[in-house]
């Protein structure tokens, strides 16, 4: 096996590796997507093949895997630089494809340490269980997923709270939804979850958001809201026959009485209407009430793995340089 950075002239390779994982998660993802993503791939790889944190692996000349990395950015999931490989951004082939992702990681690794990058994120397949053990014995945890319904199979059905009624909010009056927002934000910075709070982006998200707002209410009180955008976090979400859930916060006093599952219903027959055939979600495994919510209603089929690089390391490594 032969480790080398990556090239533009084995992208064909690699874009029918990756057409291959992709067709592979269809076999074991029902509600997935059946779509030629041939030219999204294309456009992907070729994009990646340019960045300057790409390995390859060869075997007698022909490509068998690929891990890409877009970045570096400033304050990626800390105050650390990071980088991120998203879905389509690695792809592996071959009967050992286990000891091949950790290789790729390895030699990928030693490039991003000696530019800084400590936070590192990879997006897989979530029923490519043999790529996933691999970079949990690499050291990452699961951050995140990504989560799909075919809108052609209903919801299910559930009784419909008392006065409580569902409407899609007019764009005008999305600053409605702001303690809402602002709640959302503290529930996040919270055990077990963690994630820093920053409400002084609210105001710039009701001022410029493009997306659209349905909410439940009661009493002509909002209760709770569901965010729906155009695209999500992959090329898979940019179908135009998609649309993926951005956000969502309902009160505590109204939750497990079927009124988020009642807005999900009323979102679904909406979107169906109007011919969307899916509907996707950006899932935060960290939440554990958004994890149980939407894996009632959705499959995923990605999770993002994260590992924190003690940045330590690198003052290690410029001492041994001097040594």
């Amino acid at each position: 096996m032969e480790f080398k950075k990556v090239n533009s002239n084995y992208v064909s390779e690699a874009v029918a590796l990756a057409i291959l994982e992709y067709e592979r998660e269809c076999t074991k993802c029902g509600q997935l997507i059946k779509n030629d993503y041939k030219e999204k791939l294309q456009g992907l790889i070729e994009n990646l093949f340019q960045s300057q944190y790409g390995i390859m692996a060869l075997k007698q000349g022909e490509l068998t895997g690929y891990l890409c990395f877009y970045g570096p950015w400033d304050g990626f999931f800390g105050e650390v630089k990071g980088a991120f490989s998203p879905l389509g951004g690695s792809a592996i082939a071959g009967n050992d494809r286990n000891k091949i992702a950790s290789l790729l990681f390895e030699k990928a690794s030693e490039e991003l340490i000696k530019d800084g990058i400590c936070s590192i994120a990879i997006c897989v397949y979530a029923h490519d269980e043999e790529i996933a053990k691999s970079f949990v014995m690499n050291g990452f945890g699961i951050r995140c997923s990504d989560a799909i319904r075919d809108l052609n199979v209903n919801v299910d059905m559930h009784i419909k709270p008392d006065n409580i009624l569902f409407s899609e909010l007019e764009r005008g009056k999305y600053r409605d939804i702001r303690l809402l927002k602002i709640e959302l934000e503290k529930h996040l910075s919270k055990a077990p979850i963690f994630f820093p709070a920053n409400i002084n982006r609210i105001d710039d998200w009701l001022n410029n958001d493009e997306s659209r707002i349905f909410v439940a209410k009661e009493n002509n009180e909002i209760i709770g809201y569901i965010e729906v955008g155009d695209k999500g976090e992959n090329f898979i979400t940019e179908n135009k026959a998609m649309r993926s859930i951005c956000g969502a916060y309902f009160k505590k006093e109204h939750r497990n009485k079927e009124v988020a599952a009642n807005l999900l219903k009323y979102i679904c027959e909406q979107l169906k209407a109007e011919g969307i055939g899916y509907l996707g979600v950006d899932c935060e495994t960290l939440n554990p009430n958004a994890l149980r919510f939407w894996g009632k209603y959705f499959e995923n089929y990605t999770y993002s793995f994260h590992r924190r690089i003690d940045e330590r390391i690198i003052g290690f490594y410029k001492y041994l340089d001097e040594i």
